[in-house]
């Protein structure tokens, strides 16, 4: 019995260590696959982590470039910025320059203005003493006008009875004595006029050929040796010469004043002989100019009068 008890005991010893072997091979096995796994599941955070990593570090370098070339613009501008302001800063230097020039000016020309009033009160005081002596003249002058107008009135009333004694003597055959002969014809123009001896300018009656009345005339016996026959004058303005075809024709306004003599006037008196024409121009301060052409003819009114 000892025998088969220590037979049996030695039995369970080696099945208990058999046992106790596989369990703790069983157990290693189990660790060996937990830390297998643990190993799997941190090597795959491990790739991750990684991956996260590089991302982070691939958007920290853009996130970087990004600064960069912010801070470059920052740069730029701020450099633009301090450009602009040295601008504004010289711009208001010079302002302030112009200000001080300008001040300097108003008070150079405050005195310049001080005088130039004084003077403008002088000259208006002159130019009303003036215009009291011009009135004076003008009354002085509308009278001798007056009287001239008169004389020259009679003169031609006195020349209308010597043309019309002449032809009365002439029908009768009486023969004047020491009569000259252009004072026997009548006078065509005022060059007949001057070449008898009339040397004042004024209003003259003159026989134009084809013409069966007598013409009024102003004739200028001062200007470039007399004897010219007028046949537009504008002085100031106080006749209207925006006139129809036929007022050009028949002319219209007074000899003694602005009148246009007519183109068909104009047209008899140069289809008599060979004519001159000079145009006289005054400013308002007297200066003088003329052109002259020394033929001058126009058409009848078929022809428009050119």
């Amino acid at each position: 019995l000892l025998q088969l008890e220590n037979y049996i005991v030695e039995n369970m010893k080696s099945e208990m260590v058999q046992l106790q072997q596989n369990a703790v091979q069983n157990h290693t096995a189990t660790m060996l696959e937990i830390g297998t796994s643990l190993l799997s599941q941190t090597a795959e955070q491990t790739r991750k982590l990684t991956d996260v990593e590089t991302q982070v570090l691939n958007q920290t370098s853009r996130l970087e470039i990004q600064l960069l070339e912010n801070s470059l613009s920052t740069y730029k501008l701020e450099k633009q910025l301090l450009q602009q302001t040295h601008e504004i800063l010289k711009i208001h230097e010079k302002n302030s320059l112009l200000e001080h020039r300008i001040l300097e000016m108003e008070e150079r020309h405050k005195e310049e203005l001080d005088n130039l009033k004084e003077e403008k009160e002088n000259l208006q005081s002159l130019v009303t003493r003036q215009s009291y002596i011009i009135q004076e003249l003008e009354k002085q002058l509308n009278k001798a006008t007056s009287n001239n107008s008169v004389l020259q009135k009679q003169q031609l009333e006195l020349m209308d009875t010597v043309h019309t004694l002449i032809t009365l003597c002439s029908k009768e055959g009486v023969l004047l004595k020491n009569a000259k002969k252009e004072e026997e014809k009548p006078f065509r123009d005022c060059t007949d006029i001057y070449q008898s001896g009339f040397n004042k300018s004024g209003v003259y009656t003159i026989y134009i050929n084809n013409v069966s009345e007598p013409k009024k005339v102003f004739c200028n016996m001062e200007i470039a040796g007399g004897g010219w026959t007028v046949i537009q004058h504008r002085e100031d303005g106080s006749l209207d010469f925006q006139k129809s075809w036929k007022e050009y024709k028949m002319g219209f306004g007074s000899p003694s004043g602005e009148h246009w003599l007519g183109n068909e006037f104009i047209f008899a008196i140069t289809s008599q002989r060979q004519y001159s024409l000079r145009i006289e121009l005054m400013d308002w301060e007297g200066n003088r100019a003329y052109s002259q052409y020394d033929r001058f003819h126009i058409g009848n009114e078929k022809q428009n009068y050119r």
